[in-house]
């Protein structure tokens, strides 16, 4: 389940997107989203060529996308028939008419995964290509970042009133304080070692 809200979707496009229109040789765009460890999903892809490049990679666990995450580094391949660093991927890409490509790592304290510009020709990008892709980089680990902490206080606000209604039921049926009960809800949260959320969840359930 993707845990980034639907905007986050929206804005990755626009980035995509600019990444084709603005990036020197670059005619197709994709980014491979970091979910654990060096897996990731396929998100905002503008044609075949970053999807397949995705799949490919997601296969067989190597190639530039996971290389520039791994590095937290730019990866450039410039003749992709002659590249020797991933002999499957770079034959496998080859084949479906990838002849160039940019990886450019998203990432600020953390890596949250790679903006990847393709070309069916060799040596297509430049420096100014990576000037231009590091900039939309950036844009797209901001925007990653933004996304999952509005996520995560969602999260926080909805577990709070989850919370804040099972110790009212408790208050109510044990003739207990708010202190009382919370000290309850914990108590059978340490007691059966499930998250406090849930064990408020059970409860709420329990009381309608």
């Amino acid at each position: 389940m993707r845990i980034e809200c639907a905007c986050l979707d929206d804005t990755l496009r626009v980035i995509t997107a600019s990444a084709v229109d603005l990036i020197p040789g670059a005619e197709q765009a994709g980014i491979a989203l970091r979910t654990s460890g060096l897996r990731f999903d396929s998100r905002a892809a503008t044609g075949l060529f970053p999807r397949r490049i995705d799949a490919l990679q997601q296969e067989s666990g190597e190639g530039p996308c996971v290389e520039s995450m791994r590095k937290r580094a730019t990866v450039l391949v410039t003749d992709m028939r002659r590249e020797r660093r991933w002999p499957a991927f770079s034959s496998e890409s080859s084949a479906v008419g990838v002849g160039s490509l940019l990886v450019l790592c998203l990432y600020t304290d953390d890596v949250h995964g790679a903006l990847h510009v393709h070309s069916s020709r060799e040596g297509a990008f430049d420096d100014r290509s990576i000037d231009v892709g590091t900039s939309l980089a950036t844009h797209a680990a901001l925007a990653v970042i933004a996304s999952r902490r509005e996520d995560q206080l969602r999260t926080a606000l909805a577990s709070r009133d989850v919370i804040g209604q099972a110790k009212g039921i408790l208050m109510e049926r044990f003739a207990v304080d708010a202190d009382n009960a919370f000290a309850l809800l914990r108590k059978l949260s340490q007691e059966r070692n499930v998250p406090l959320r849930r064990v408020a969840g059970h409860v709420v359930d329990a009381g309608r």
